[in-house]
C-alpha cells in the first residue's frame, strides 16, 4: 500500500507585508501556496499511489475565491483521471459552516463530515483500509473528539485524520488530543494537521504532523513539504519529501565595525555573496553591532526607508545569491525600564497586570475574528513581541522625558 498524507495547503494566503517586493517576485510568492500543493498532486501520479489524505486547511480563508476552488477542481479531476481517491477532513481555516461551493467535486473526492465517520477502500491489492476522521462544523472544536473514533476495524488498515493540537491543558481552540488517546486506537497510522512545522509524534504507528506545503513567513521557516507512505509489512513507514516553492530563513550577523548604514550596506552585500541559497529565500537579517548608529541613522533603518532603497539598488546582487532580503533588524540588548523615583519591582508588577491574556484580546478586539491574525495572536512568541516592543516604547519616552527636565 502507498498514500500521501499532507495538510495545510492554505491556498489564497495573502502574504501581507510583501507589498515593497518586485512584482515578479511578489507574483511568485503569492503562487507559491498553488505549486507547492501542486507538488503534492504531481507526486501521487508519479507514485501512482493508493489514496491521498488531506487534514484540514485546504485553503486560508472562509471567503475562498474562485480561482482557489477552480484549482482544487482541476487537481482533483487529474487524479480522478488517475482513479486515486482523495479524502479531505477540513479544518479550522476552511470549516464546514464556510464552504459555499456551487460546484460539487469529482467523484473520486470524499469530504468528512462534522461527525465522526470512517470509510472504507478496497486496493487492487485486495487490501482493506478503513479512514476515520472529521470536519471542523466552525472555527473553533474545543472539545477533545478522539472518543468518537471508533476502536480499529478488521480491515487489513485503519488510518485517522485529525486536524488538532496536542492537549497543553489550557484553554483549547483546535480538537485537542493525548498522544495516548491516539495510540489507544490502535490505528496503523495518524494523519495530523493543524501544526505547521511536519513532525513525528510516534514512531511505531506513525503519529505525524504533515506540517504545511509551503512556509508563510519568517515565522515558518525550513522546509515544508508532505509524506509518502508506504506499507513494509505489517507496518506503515512514512517519507517526508520537500514542496515548498521558497524558503524563509532569520540569519544572525555580528558586524564589529559598522557604524553608518553605508557600511552597513557594504557588509551585507558582501554577506549574500558568501551565503547563495539552493532555493528561492527570502531572509530576515538580525544585526548586532559592536557600536551604535546614529539617531538618523536609527530612525531610516526602524522607518523601513533604507531597505526599501537598499533593495531597489541591489536587487542584482539578491538575485545572484538567490536570497531576498526582507527584512533588517537590529539585536538590541533587553531593555530594562529604569526610574529613578520608583523601585524596579513596582514596574514589574506592573507589567504583570497590564500584559494578562484577557487585555491582550480585548485590545485585539475584532481583528481575533479574523483567522490567520487568530492563529498568529495566541502563539506566546506574539505576546513576548508585543511585551518588549511596549517596554522599548516606554524607554524611549521616558529618555525623552528626562531631556526636558530642568
Amino acid at each position: 500500500m502507498k498514500f500521501i498524507h499532507a495538510a495545510d495547503l492554505h491556498l489564497d494566503s495573502p502574504f501581507l507585508g510583501l507589498q515593497h517586493l518586485p512584482n515578479v517576485l511578489l507574483t511568485q510568492v503569492r503562487e507559491s501556496t498553488f505549486r507547492a500543493a501542486t507538488r503534492v498532486f504531481d507526486r501521487a501520479l508519479a507514485e501512482k499511489v493508493d489514496f491521498v489524505l488531506l487534514t484540514g486547511d485546504l485553503f486560508d480563508r472562509a471567503e475562498q475565491s474562485v480561482a482557489a476552488q477552480a484549482y482544487l477542481f482541476k487537481q482533483f479531476e487529474r487524479l480522478n483521471d488517475a482513479h486515486i481517491p482523495i479524502f479531505i477532513s477540513f479544518g479550522n481555516h476552511d470549516y464546514l459552516a464556510d464552504q459555499h461551493q456551487t460546484v460539487s467535486y469529482p467523484e473520486n473526492v470524499t469530504v468528512f463530515g462534522a461527525q465522526v465517520s470512517t470509510h472504507t477502500l478496497t486496493l487492487t491489492t485486495g487490501e482493506t483500509v478503513a479512514i476515520s476522521g472529521f470536519s471542523y462544523p466552525q472555527r473553533w472544536v474545543a472539545t477533545d473528539q478522539t472518543g468518537d473514533f471508533p476502536a480499529r476495524a478488521a480491515t487489513d488498515w485503519h488510518i485517522g485524520m485529525l486536524h488538532g493540537a496536542v492537549n497543553s491543558g489550557g484553554e483549547a481552540h483546535y480538537a485537542p488530543f493525548t498522544v495516548n488517546e491516539l495510540l489507544e486506537k490502535r490505528y496503523d497510522y495518524w494523519a495530523l494537521g493543524h501544526i505547521h512545522q511536519h513532525q513525528c509524534l510516534n514512531q511505531q504507528p506513525p503519529v505525524i504532523y504533515a506540517g504545511n506545503t509551503q512556509g508563510r513567513s519568517v515565522k515558518e521557516a525550513g522546509d515544508r513539504g508532505a509524506y509518502l507512505v508506504t506499507s513494509d509489512g505489517q507496518t506503515l513507514r512514512p517519507t517526508f519529501f520537500s514542496t515548498a516553492e521558497i524558503l524563509w530563513e532569520t540569519c544572525q550577523l555580528t558586524l564589529s565595525e559598522t557604524d553608518t548604514l553605508t557600511a552597513l550596506s557594504q557588509q551585507l552585500v558582501a554577506w549574500l555573496s558568501d551565503h547563495a541559497a539552493q532555493r528561492l529565500t527570502l531572509t530576515t537579517v538580525v544585526i548586532r553591532l559592536a557600536q551604535q548608529l546614529s539617531d538618523e541613522d536609527t530612525a531610516q533603518l526602524a522607518s523601513g526607508d533604507w531597505l526599501t532603497l537598499w533593495q531597489r539598488t541591489q536587487q542584482r546582487v539578491m538575485r545572484a545569491a538567490n536570497r531576498y532580503i526582507v527584512a533588517v533588524v537590529l539585536n538590541d540588548q533587553p531593555v530594562k525600564i529604569e526610574a529613578p523615583q520608583l523601585d524596579e519591582q513596582y514596574w514589574d508588577q506592573g507589567a504583570a497586570s497590564v500584559f494578562t491574556p484577557t487585555n491582550l484580546q480585548s485590545l485585539f478586539g475584532k481583528l481575533a475574528q479574523e483567522p490567520a491574525l487568530a492563529d498568529w495572536f495566541v502563539q506566546q512568541q506574539t505576546s513576548d513581541e508585543l511585551e518588549r516592543a511596549a517596554r522599548q516604547q516606554l524607554a524611549r519616552l521616558m529618555g525623552e522625558e528626562d531631556d526636558h527636565v530642568s
